[in-house]
């Protein structure tokens, strides 16, 4: 193996097959005195967890998807979020998940309204019996007593979560010292935004599990954002 030890420090060989490709040089930068010291990388913030995503039947009930609101008790970012699909277990499904575009609850009026949420992770996932299925990595900062709203969908197949549980949406289903999970509303199986349970169909986000950063400051938002007109330019 590479130095290995076998021969000692007296086994004297001519380099015979050893060519040297070089070149001549007219001159060669100065060797620096001395060597800058190089400070350790920062470590990254640890990550939190709330939540838990391991399969348990204790009031669980199908839907198309659900969508709940984090309440933000420290600044934060989120990075995943996991659920369970209904059945169909070490294979894996499509899901889509969203964020409601501004910061704030979700409501009657904009729960079915797709043009008022933003896609921020799809594709596909294992459903994993004791851990659940869990979307690709994203970035949301939510800012200290702000509220996120997030909606999780399964495509291919629907997904399961908990019946009741709350009598509305700003109840609190489950918190630590850094943000608050609060009862959310299914949705119908029948493609993203359906309206087929209304807006009663109050639910927990049982196996919701949220990935998430504390972060020293989030960047400011834009109190408004630039309108665009929508007419073309003229090309001379």
């Amino acid at each position: 193996g590479v130095f290995s030890t076998g021969y000692g420090t007296n086994y004297l060989s001519n380099p015979k097959f050893q060519m040297v490709t070089y070149q001549r040089k007219s001159s060669l930068p100065d060797r620096p005195s001395s060597f800058p010291t190089i400070s350790p990388a920062p470590s990254a913030p640890p990550l939190y967890f709330l939540g838990s995503s391991a399969y348990n039947s204790n009031g669980n009930t199908g839907m198309g998807g659900i969508m709940f609101d984090i309440k933000a008790l420290h600044d934060l970012e989120i990075s995943q979020l996991t659920w369970q699909f209904n059945g169909g277990y070490r294979s894996s499904h499509t899901y889509e998940c969203y964020k409601k575009t501004e910061l704030g609850a979700h409501t009657d009026t904009d729960m079915f309204d797709s043009s008022k949420w933003t896609l921020i992770a799809s594709g596909s996932a294992e459903n994993v019996w004791d851990s659940g299925a869990v979307t690709s990595p994203f970035s949301v900062q939510v800012p200290s007593g702000e509220v996120q709203a997030f909606y999780i969908h399964g495509i291919s197949r629907g997904i399961i979560s908990q019946y009741g549980g709350g009598t509305s949406t700003l109840d609190v289903y489950k918190s630590d010292e850094n943000m608050e999970i609060r009862t959310g509303r299914g949705l119908y199986s029948g493609g993203v935004f359906s309206t087929g349970y209304g807006t009663n169909y109050l639910s927990n986000p049982k196996f919701q599990m949220v990935t998430y950063q504390r972060k020293s400051s989030l960047p400011d938002r834009p109190s408004s954002f630039p309108t665009f007109s929508s007419s073309t330019p003229t090309i001379s």
